[in-house]
């Protein structure tokens, strides 16, 4: 089994632990927020949380074990099946089956990936030399600042997608700096990678993500945060990758990869319409912290809350 293929299956079981960390995290700090900031204090005490916290830095060392092996265009595009996953598990949690919408859109999103992962070729380009350090910082800086300025905007279904976008470009973004330090590791050594400025930059964009796809997760439901995170990844990670790495797919497969790309992303947007249970069991009037703190988040936040 190549390498690229082993990296495939790492980030398959990533991209479903990262579902499962979103389903549980999105439930709470929906319902622990003020304004559209997550009450840190109230995530810091929920079990849910935590526990989608665990899940998510396991999905996390898978990520950085599949670029070890495979290509960024390759790993990024794969983690949207953690959409599908955690779209049926909240389908699961909210006790309904899934609506016709949901099924051609998993179908879609599904088929679309494996398409693009059979097609999808990298290009036979060394790109062990480290990438500019003016490239670095201004990686760094556009991923911060995405986030930065996503985070000055209202609650709703607006704010969790433009939030959701912004958190999605600085994780494409840090997938590719962590890329990068592990080429560092690969041609310096342990002490190389460890002061290269690829790995303390991706450190600090993907601090700035994960407070982003909280922020997501606070403004607005899973149907508007997940899939803006799941689509501005990929997007983001793959020219990041041409310009810091040099890394890209054969164009001579583009007339197969490309179009089932463009089938997952119809998938990914038909899932991000699946419709949210109405809280019928939780007064408007209840504040919103209150919600969090009963039954531990549980239930999910409306829309606009």
């Amino acid at each position: 089994m190549t390498g690229t293929a082993i990296g495939i299956l790492i980030a398959a079981a990533a991209a479903v632990l990262f579902g499962v960390g979103a389903v549980m995290q999105q439930e709470v700090a929906a319902g622990a927020s003020s304004a559209g900031q997550p009450d840190l204090r109230h995530l810091l005490t929920s079990r849910v949380w935590l526990a989608g916290q665990v899940a998510t830095v396991i999905a996390v060392a898978l990520q950085v074990v599949a670029l070890a092996v495979a290509p960024v265009a390759v790993v990024q595009p794969l983690l949207a099946a953690g959409l599908v996953a955690a779209l049926g598990i909240r389908s699961v949690r909210d006790r309904r089956l899934p609506s016709g919408t949901d099924l051609l859109g998993a179908a879609l999103t599904v088929g679309g990936l494996s398409v693009f992962l059979v097609a999808a070729r990298p290009a036979s380009i060394a790109h062990d030399h480290a990438p500019e350090q003016l490239a670095v910082l201004v990686a760094v800086v556009v991923g911060v600042g995405l986030v930065a300025l996503a985070g000055l905007l209202t609650t709703g279904p607006r704010g969790a997608a433009a939030t959701g976008t912004a958190a999605g470009i600085a994780m494409g973004i840090a997938a590719v700096l962590v890329s990068a330090a592990l080429t560092a590791f690969r041609t310096g050594g342990l002490v190389h990678a460890l002061s290269s400025s690829e790995l303390w930059g991706a450190l600090v964009v993907a601090v700035a993500a994960e407070w982003g796809t909280q922020q997501a997760f606070a403004r607005g439901s899973l149907s508007w945060s997940l899939p803006a995170l799941t689509v501005a990844d990929p997007l983001a990670a793959v020219p990041a990758a041409l310009l810091l790495l040099g890394e890209r797919l054969e164009p001579g497969h583009a007339a197969v990869w490309a179009p089932a790309a463009i089938v997952a992303a119809v998938g990914v947007v038909l899932l991000a319409r699946s419709p949210e249970r109405q809280p019928e069991a939780v007064s408007e009037a209840t504040p919103s912290a209150e919600r969090g703190r009963s039954g531990d988040g549980a239930g999910y936040a409306a829309e606009g809350h």
